[in-house]
């Protein structure tokens, strides 16, 4: 009893299990789901923050836009221009200019409510000019206008120091008298462009409390703090002093807007910010707790439902876990009735039922699997006799098939042969096993991807058969062909990186034709060598083709004989290009024409090798062997590379048999007017004469050589030996002149002085000393 309580129980409460987990999945969506509403809310703000920042900018930005229009047009006040340069020499003058600036900065002020007050300083007299009057700096800095939170040389070092374009400053409070305001000052330096000395400054004092109004609304909504920050990432201004941003989180509004969170002082903060046309950051920074209020609210209530729910749902778990136990109980007992072989040791009840239907099935499995060691074999063997039509079909039977594990349901068969061209990534070393893995390969993906009747049959060693079982001969059946043929290349060619070419026959009617299915894919095949490797090839398009003569006339052969013995490679591959477009790509040329069109490029090859006067013509022979190379091709492509290839080692050898012939002359030449330099009748005639070889060609080929004139190098020998013989005082102008060649002495005085600068008797002159 203690036993079969213990099963129940272990049973029981693997059910109970599943049902409890299964009520997690639920739990475990509304949790995700809270952490979803907490984002899309978070997202929502910083999409209300980003508007009302928008509108915020959009104002601002036009502020600051009119600012500076405002002191452009001041910077440019002619009497200003004057006055900085000529404020000392001409009193009388510069104090009517002086008021008269005054009164155009009043003009502006009143215009304007967005600034508080205009000044300019003079730096060459350190006088301030204001929209009141005109002051010493350090009488109005300390007096006039104070800087409460500056120190007393804040302005001078600062503001009215260095120079400065379109230059802010944080808000900061000043003095004037009684009435204390927040301004931002707003610096530029005068005259405009003037970087090295600038002679003055124009300081705009912007109202703080118009940024007030502007940001009021915005704080109404989400008690946010709002800051603008400059291209410098200097806070020109600042709703609340209680939230500051720190350097590390002004350093990541890299974007032109965006948000991200952070903490400071412990409180979790939204920051959301936007970016204005001058490159200004508009920043509002929130606190989390506010932005997610709702949500927290939300989460309470969340909470409390889902333990309620938890708890509903582990009872209920528990009714119905007992309620599908029951039935597993009862069928459990029932067996313990019949069945004397009970075993002891099983884990549960699952257990108990499960080795008591596999002890009641164990020998009709046992010959199940014997007959299905053997049925592979035997079907093997029989579709590949019936697919090359070596089956008597008319005595076959529906349970001759049966037992071979062949059903075709369909009338009409077609045949696909799929013979392997590179599967270099399986094989290392060619072996019959490794041929048979990349075969066990190509029919599994076949077998797979067929998707309708059919069996795949191993013919030979690189190809299968593939009998196909249709309802129709019509198109539909070669367009499901062809989509099987898409799939397999997609998988075979780009996963397993095979090389493949398929042919596939016409679809007739009854078992009596599989025969014929199986040659018209052969023949098919055969197409290989036009179509190239990796082509598919249908018999239906090759059907109706008309045997074509190919094109390969005398005077082809010619050239490419001419262009061979010449070293011309580069005529040789444009001829042999247009022979194959000629043949292969603009006409229908079938596969046993192609190949007489091959023997003929042979031909054409051994006739070069034969005529070629070579020296080393027996490495040449050796290097190339033209029968070889072409059987070893199955397609036409491959066979034209390969004639191609040929041809290059030919011109090669020829173009080296050609340098070295070159060499030889150019030695000859040089050795010839080294011995006859002092012949007075040598010439480039003679010379070509002396080769026989033309006069121009002679020039030619010696400039082209060696970079120089063949006559150049003649008076360079001359005038070698005619420094030899100057050396010695003994022999007299007229006999140098002689010995090398010329046949008085004025002649020789004349080129000489010409090559060398000096006469020759001047020359010795020289040596002597």
């Amino acid at each position: 009893m203690l036993r079969k309580t213990n099963r129940r129980k272990s049973i029981f409460l693997t059910i109970l299990v599943s049902y409890i987990a299964i009520l997690l999945f639920p739990v475990a969506a509304g949790i995700y789901l809270y952490h979803r509403v907490e984002h899309i809310m978070v997202g929502s703000a910083n999409r209300t923050n980003l508007g009302l920042l928008e509108q915020i900018m959009l104002v601002a930005d036009e502020r600051f836009k009119e600012l500076d229009r405002m002191s452009l047009q001041l910077a440019f006040n002619p009497k200003l221009q004057w006055s900085l340069s000529h404020i000392e020499s001409d009193y009388v003058k510069n104090e009517f200019d002086l008021a008269d600036i005054m009164k155009d900065f009043r003009n502006v002020n009143k215009v304007s409510s967005f600034i508080y007050d205009f000044m300019v300083y003079f730096k060459n007299t350190d006088t301030i000019l204001t929209t009141s009057g005109k002051s010493d700096s350090p009488f109005f800095f300390s007096k006039i206008l104070v800087f409460n939170d500056k120190p007393a040389d804040w302005v001078q070092n600062k503001m009215l120091t260095g120079s400065h374009l379109k230059t802010y400053f944080p808000v900061t409070t000043i003095k004037e008298g009684e009435r204390v305001s927040n301004v931002i000052p707003y610096v530029q330096s005068l005259p405009l462009g003037e970087e090295a000395n600038p002679k003055g400054y124009l300081v705009v004092l912007i109202h703080e409390q118009e940024f007030d109004r502007l940001f009021k609304p915005f704080k109404k909504v989400n008690s946010s703090s709002i800051s603008i920050i400059d291209d410098r990432r200097q806070v020109i201004i600042s709703t609340s002093s209680e939230y500051t941003l720190s350097p590390d989180v002004l350093a990541e509004m890299e974007n032109e807007s965006g948000y991200y969170t952070f903490e400071q002082n412990n409180e979790a903060m939204m920051l959301s910010y936007t970016t204005g046309q001058n490159g200004w950051k508009y920043v509002s920074v929130v606190p989390m707790h506010v932005v997610l209020k709702q949500v927290v609210a939300v989460k309470e209530m969340a909470v409390m439902l889902l333990f309620l729910i938890v708890v509903a749902g582990i009872i209920a778990s528990y009714v119905m876990a007992y309620r599908n136990y029951s039935p597993i109980r009862d069928v459990v007992r029932t067996i313990m009735l019949d069945n004397t072989h009970a075993r002891e040791d099983s884990a549960n009840e699952f257990d108990y039922i499960k080795q008591s239907i596999t002890r009641s099935l164990g020998e009709k499995d046992q010959m199940r699997q014997t007959l299905k060691k053997h049925a592979p074999v035997v079907q093997a063997n029989f579709l590949s006799r019936l697919i090359k039509g070596y089956i008597d079909v008319s005595a076959l039977s529906d349970d001759s098939l049966i037992f071979m594990g062949i059903r075709f349901e369909y009338d009409y068969f077609g045949v696909m042969l799929l013979e392997i061209e590179d599967c270099r990534d399986f094989i290392k070393e060619d072996t019959e096993q490794e041929w048979a893995h990349v075969r066990f390969i190509l029919s599994d993906l076949s077998r797979d991807l067929l998707g309708k009747p059919g069996y795949i049959v191993e013919m030979d060693r690189g190809r299968l058969a593939v009998l196909l079982n249709v309802g129709t001969p019509a198109e539909p059946a070669y367009l499901d062909a062809a989509a099987f043929i898409e799939k397999l290349q997609m998988v075979a060619v780009h996963r397993f990186k095979l090389k493949y070419s398929i042919a596939v026959s016409q679809f007739h009617r009854g078992l009596e034709d599989i025969g014929r299915c199986y040659r018209e894919a052969l023949i098919a095949l055969d197409y290989r060598m036009i179509r190239g490797s990796n082509a598919v090839i249908y018999h239906r398009e090759i059907a109706g083709l008309e045997p074509h003569f190919y094109h390969y006339q005398l005077e082809d052969e010619v050239q490419l004989m001419n262009f061979a013995k010449s070293g011309d490679y580069a005529s040789v591959e444009r001829r042999l290009d247009q022979i194959y477009e000629a043949n292969f790509l603009s006409n229908a040329l079938s596969p046993e024409m192609g190949k007489f069109l091959f023997i003929d490029l042979l031909s054409t090859i051994v006739k070069v090798m034969n005529g070629l006067q070579i020296s080393d013509k027996k490495r040449l022979e050796g290097s190339i062997d033209p029968a070889k190379i072409i059987a070893e091709c199955a397609t036409a492509e491959e066979m034209i590379h390969k004639t191609k290839d040929m041809y290059r080692v030919i011109c090669q050898f020829t173009r080296e048999e050609k340098t070295e012939h070159g060499e030889r002359l150019y030695v000859k030449i040089c050795q010839y007017i080294d011995e006859h330099y002092s012949d007075n009748g040598l010439s480039l005639s003679s010379m070509a004469d002396h080769f026989h070889i033309s006069l121009q060609y002679l020039s030619t080929f010696f400039k082209k050589h060696s970079g120089e004139n063949i006559t150049d190098y003649l008076a360079a020998v001359r005038v070698r030996e005619a420094k030899k013989l100057l050396a010695d005082p003994t022999i007299t102008i007229g006999d140098i002149a002689l010995k090398i060649g010329y046949a008085n002495a004025v002649s020789f005085v004349r080129f000489f002085k010409k090559v060398e600068g000096v006469p020759p008797g001047k020359y010795r002159e020289m040596l002597n000393r």
